[in-house]
């Protein structure tokens, strides 16, 4: 009978698949300018759902005005994403991607239906630095839309935040968002996250990595704004075949990941042959 050895070839695949099928248990894998294998325990993303920020955290502005977070909340949702200015990596992509996002959004306009603050994670960096990134990922995010009065709109809704260690960590750390500085060096060593708040400042929507559906976020925003909350964000990051060299921006194929995701759609392949072969066993003109 052909069943029977298809299902005993099952049966010994089922072990090397629970060896590839290995979803992480631990830290998501941070992105920085130094290399992602320093990364630990102490870089990674808790998803902190209905909790609150501290709007009573001290920042500068892009203006070089001495703020509090709260005083960049208005009545509208905030898409806040933590990042260093200079971070030749990863920062880029996630600022390309959510710019991407928002020039593709038809009805919701920056600054008029939501608003976007970005933390700046290195206390090194000044104000400036923030207002020349700014000025360059509004115009991203405009994109064709670029009117006089959208202009004027995404900027007052747009904030780039700098400020000390102590300020920023309690930020960070409210959103969950584990990162490690050395001041010595200046090394800054980061998970990629974006988060979306309430207009109260309660965190209704996680996405981490650096892609940001239009729709998805969109919706996203649309029920922070009605002050509800979202669902975890537990994509299956241990079949992305291709990894981001944080130093380059270069794209690498992981080949652990790689041969998880073949082995898994080998064992797909085998239960599918195994049903077939079952199913035609039991059929009147088939052989046993």
């Amino acid at each position: 009978m052909r069943l029977v050895p298809a299902i005993a070839l099952l049966v010994l695949a089922i072990p090397a698949c629970a060896q590839l099928y290995k979803p992480p248990t631990g830290a998501v894998p941070g992105e920085s300018r130094v290399a992602t294998s320093a990364a630990g325990k102490d870089v990674r993303v808790d998803q902190r759902l209905g909790e609150y920020v501290p709007l009573d955290a001290k920042f500068t502005d892009d203006s070089g005005q001495e703020i509090r977070l709260g005083d960049v909340f208005r009545d509208k949702p905030v898409v806040v994403l933590p990042v260093f200015y200079r971070c030749p990596g990863i920062c880029a992509r996630e600022f390309a991607a959510i710019s991407a996002s928002f020039a593709g959004f038809k009805k919701a306009h920056l600054g008029g239906d939501f608003d976007f603050v970005v933390v700046g994670i290195d206390p090194k960096e000044t104000h400036d630095m923030a207002a020349t990134k700014k000025d360059e990922v509004i115009s991203q995010a405009l994109g064709g839309k670029a009117t006089h009065d959208l202009r004027i709109q995404a900027e007052r809704g747009t904030h780039f935040l700098t400020g000390d260690i102590g300020e920023i960590r309690r930020v960070t750390d409210a959103l969950g968002f584990k990162f490690t500085y050395d001041e010595a060096s200046g090394n800054v060593v980061h998970p990629q996250g974006l988060m979306v708040l309430t207009p109260s400042g309660k965190i209704s929507q996680y996405f981490l990595g650096d892609d940001y559906p239009q729709k998805v976020l969109l919706d996203s925003i649309k029920k922070a704004g009605a002050n509800g909350i979202g669902y975890r964000d537990d994509r299956p990051f241990f079949l992305a075949c291709v990894q981001l060299d944080p130093l380059t921006g270069q794209r690498t194929i992981n080949i652990l990941n790689t041969v998880r995701t073949l082995g898994v759609a080998t064992v797909l392949c085998i239960l599918i042959a195994v049903i077939y072969s079952a199913r035609k066993y039991k059929t009147p003109g088939g052989k046993g």
